[in-house]
């Protein structure tokens, strides 16, 4: 048995079949279930363990399918490769104490001969790493899960959708990875069972105990799809994409896709490789704090550089079928492989930024607007954070220099003038202020303060800047003036 901390109150984490026939769950104390089970024995493995085993299991699946996406819970793993769609893994390392893993997989269901082959390869690939797992293939990804994780091991080969749901539905809830709170209600209930539960009123289960038992229970009855999300592979560059506003027009949409897209194929096309498929991920913002993942995979008729190709089928794609909510974030990544040397003569003739025409562009804009219309940035010597940088005018298109990080810093952007904020109530603590509205919610943690002071051979001043985390996951800077007694927000933080 695996526990979080090695004392009475420790949690457990999984279970063995033996402890499990006694009644022992995940999510109960661990005295709990030594009461349940004498000679019971439980272990703590350290989380950078747990972490080491799957990246190397991630790593090896990589090689069985360039999608792979690890669940939240640690080791279940979903894969999608060419024919065979969404395998979900779950392994159990011999000789240490991680939860046994399950493998599913949909739309190869009724090739009986390629799911079972499928399943071999991938039972082989993680025994040589001395692990052992369940595989099933069927035809959605949340039932196929299911049905793993009561199988534990061997290779079930589902062939329709009938008997996926009625295998589906003897799936105990115990198996899962469920809130013990909601596991315990329902068994109060009756209810201990996957098809017991789909039975139930589904606005009952909402109001009764609350969206996530909503959300299980709609993936259960085949009322919601939920999409393989997967991460890239290692070694795969890919691009992230953080919109300041929400993005709600699809034509708006591809026009900020457009330069993740051109970048992703500069980088590719320096390691000499070529697309074949490219993965859209957008962040749907539905409500405050509520959002969902939409994944798309778009496949050029041959591998290629071509980054207008790409976009027009990008375009057919958003267009077609246009997101749900507003889009607050993207990632884009490909699947590659070795380019021709003519893809790669014609990526280098065509020069992503023309300068010639962006000097053009500029002169425009000054004869209309003025010498002063187009400004660059530049760093001065300030003792505040607003006269630390100024702006000067842009004559000319320079090429971009970066320097190469390993980490990305983090971007503070500032209001051209601080903004006053409301006064904090007494009775409020820290961690419930509203500074930014109800939409981004009250602040969960200040941090600092961080003071400035000075300036006393001119106008003197003392800020004292803290850094406020809001609900929704804004970081705000703001500081509080000692002369005028007022807080102020500077900017944020991204």
């Amino acid at each position: 048995m695996v526990i979080d901390e090695d004392r009475p109150q420790g949690i457990v984490l999984w279970a063995c079949e033996r402890a499990r026939a006694a009644s022992v769950l995940p999510g109960q104390r661990y005295a709990h279930a030594l009461g349940l089970l004498r000679g019971l024995r439980a272990r703590v493995i350290p989380p950078a363990r747990i972490e080491a085993a799957l990246t190397e299991l991630r790593e090896a699946l990589h090689a069985l399918s360039p999608r792979v996406e690890p669940s939240d819970e640690p080791g279940t793993f979903w894969l999608d490769g060419d024919g065979l769609e969404r395998i979900a893994f779950e392994p159990s390392k011999r000789g240490r104490a991680i939860a046994a893993l399950p493998i599913a997989t949909d739309r190869l269901a009724s090739h009986a001969a390629a799911g079972s082959a499928w399943g071999l390869a991938i039972q082989r690939t993680v025994g040589s790493l001395g692990y052992t797992g369940a595989v099933v293939v069927g035809f959605s990804r949340f039932a196929t899960y299911a049905i793993a994780r009561a199988t534990r091991t061997g290779i079930t080969i589902l062939r329709n959708d009938a008997d996926e749901r009625a295998a589906a539905a003897a799936v105990p809830l115990a198996r899962l990875d469920l809130d013990p709170k909601l596991r315990d209600a329902l068994a109060r209930l009756g209810v201990t069972k996957l098809g017991e539960m789909v039975r139930l009123p589904g606005g009952g289960i909402l109001e009764r105990f609350g969206k996530e038992a909503h959300r299980m229970y709609q993936l259960a009855a085949g009322e919601r799809w939920d999409p393989i999300v997967p991460l890239a592979p290692p070694d795969a560059p890919d691009e992230r994409i953080l919109l300041d506003d929400d993005v709600e027009d699809s034509e708006q949409l591809v026009f900020v896709l457009r330069p993740a897209i051109d970048r992703l194929l500069d980088r590719l096309a320096s390691r000499g490789r070529a697309v074949t498929a490219l993965h859209l991920e957008l962040v749907m913002r539905f409500a405050v704090g509520e959002t969902e993942l939409r994944a798309e995979c778009i496949k050029p008729a041959r591998p290629t550089l071509d980054g207008r190709a790409l976009l027009r089928l990008v375009h057919l794609r958003i267009t077609g079928t246009p997101p749900a909510a507003p889009i607050h974030a993207a990632r884009v990544w490909a699947d590659d492989v070795a380019a021709t040397r003519e893809q790669l003569a014609m990526f280098v003739q065509r020069p992503r930024r023309d300068l010639r025409l962006a000097n053009e562009a500029i002169a425009s804009v000054r004869a209309e607007l003025g010498d002063e219309a187009v400004v660059r940035a530049v760093l001065r010597e300030g003792h505040l954070p607003e006269a630390t940088f100024g702006w000067e005018p842009l004559s000319v298109v320079v090429p971009a220099a970066p320097h190469p990080r390993l980490v990305r810093p983090l971007v503070r952007r500032m209001h051209t003038k601080p903004q006053l904020l409301p006064p904090q109530a007494r009775q409020v603590r820290d961690d419930g202020w509203l500074l930014s509205g109800l939409e981004h919610g009250a602040v969960v943690r200040i941090l600092g303060p961080y003071v400035i002071s000075g300036g006393w051979w001119a106008h003197e001043q003392h800020r004292e800047y803290h850094f406020a985390e809001l609900r929704r996951g804004d970081c705000l800077w703001v500081y509080f003036d000692r002369n005028r007694r007022r807080w102020f927000s500077q900017g944020a933080v991204e």
